[in-house]
């Protein structure tokens, strides 16, 4: 609304005062368009701005010479409305680029902690059901202290990146510490989970991670599964039943499951 007013007024007073500087006005109209409106919005409001004046220069001074002073005119016009959408689309990645740097974990590309509990909180909010799946790589201290920490990080990465290939884009998955990485699958059921858990420990044979010395390191975690709003009142409930169950697994042995009611998979 704003635009279109701000043009209208910079026609009419070209059409009054006849001076074709006055048609300038419409410069910061056009800069505006293409911050604010996006290149389509930008075009339009440039074109509109560069036919309406050349037609009011046309309707009282039709010499030949001054022909392409207008063109020029509604090429700047129009570049300058382009320069309005550049600056809106680099604004646009500054704030995603600072997002991402807010809310994930740098060496996993998953949600940190923080934005994990904030997104867990938003569901619950909403009454949203989901499930929690964490999952504990095992062997990670040993590892990190005889190849390193870069090594470990290898380790983490092939989990998350098994992790996300299993379950699909659309989960809410966050990196919680040094080797747990947990997924919410929304709406989604304890037989879903444990179906999933198949499919990571069939992949995660595939992502191996080459060591230091030549040889290779096979990634094995324990799970644990609960549900919100079955196993507990909130995120952090559910959080605390998932890592029980997981210690459960834990003390079973390699790639097992566990669950908030007890069972050992």
């Amino acid at each position: 609304m704003a635009l279109t007013v701000g043009l209208a007024v910079s026609l009419a007073l070209h059409l009054l005062i006849g001076d074709p500087q006055v048609a300038w006005l419409s410069a910061p109209i056009a800069l505006i368009a293409g911050l604010t409106g996006g290149i389509r919005v930008a075009i339009a409001v440039a074109l509109v701005a560069a036919v309406g004046h050349t037609a009011i220069d046309l309707s009282s001074d039709l010499r030949l010479a001054t022909v392409p002073g207008m063109v020029l005119r509604g090429v700047v016009l129009m570049g300058i409305a382009l320069v309005g959408t550049a600056g809106a689309k680099g604004e646009e990645q500054r704030e995603s680029a600072l997002r991402r740097v807010i809310s994930e974990d740098p060496i996993t590309g998953l949600l940190n902690v923080r934005a994990f509990y904030d997104a867990l909180g938003r569901y619950r909010d909403d009454g949203v059901p989901f499930t929690i799946l964490l999952a504990d790589i095992r062997g990670m201290r040993a590892l990190n202290e005889r190849y390193g920490h870069p090594t470990g990080t290898e380790a983490m990465r092939a989990l998350a990146h098994v992790l996300r290939r299993s379950a699909g884009p659309d989960v809410v998955a966050s990196r919680l510490g040094s080797d747990e990485v947990a997924i919410a699958l929304i709406g989604e059921d304890r037989t879903r989970c444990r179906a999933l858990v198949t499919d990571i420990v069939s992949r995660l044979h595939e992502e191996q991670v080459s060591l230091p010395d030549g040889d290779r390191f096979e990634i094995h975690a324990a799970y644990g599964i609960a549900r919100y709003p079955e196993d507990g009142d909130d995120e952090v409930a559910i959080l605390r039943a998932a890592d029980r169950a997981k210690e459960r697994a834990k003390a079973a042995g390699m790639d097992r499951v566990g669950t908030a009611e007890g069972d050992v998979i």
